[in-house]
C-alpha cells in the first residue's frame, strides 16, 4: 500500500524519502521528486512526516549508521567480485572448443 502524500509546487507528489543527516537521522520528510535532477530549478518543496527524534535516540541511531556502512560497502565490493567472476566464466565457457 502506498502512502498518498502532499503535492508540491511543481504539481507533482512529493516522495517519502528518509534523512540521514546528523541532526535528522531516519526521520521521514516529503520532498519534490525533480530536486535531484533540477537542483538550481526545482520547486524544492519539504515537508516532515515524521515528528522530530528525540534528542536521546540521535546518538544510537548514529552509532549503528556508523557499525552497517562498512557492511554495506563489503557486501557492495563482494558483490562486484562475483559478478567479474560470472562474466569471465560465462566467457571462458563459451570460447572453450
Amino acid at each position: 500500500m502506498e502512502i498518498s502524500g502532499p503535492f508540491c509546487i511543481c504539481g507533482d507528489a512529493a516522495e517519502l524519502v528518509i534523512s540521514w543527516s546528523t541532526d535528522n537521522p531516519g526521520r521521514r520528510f516529503y520532498g519534490c521528486k525533480n530536486y535531484e535532477k533540477y537542483k538550481k530549478t526545482g520547486c524544492k518543496y519539504f515537508a516532515w512526516f515524521d515528528p522530530p527524534t528525540h534528542e536521546h535516540l540521535k546518538p544510537v541511531i548514529l552509532a549503528l549508521l556508523k557499525k552497517k556502512n562498512p557492511f554495506e560497502e563489503h557486501l557492495q565490493e563482494s558483490r562486484k567480485q562475483r559478478n567479474w567472476r560470472r562474466i569471465f566464466f560465462s566467457d571462458f565457457r563459451i570460447n572453450l572448443p
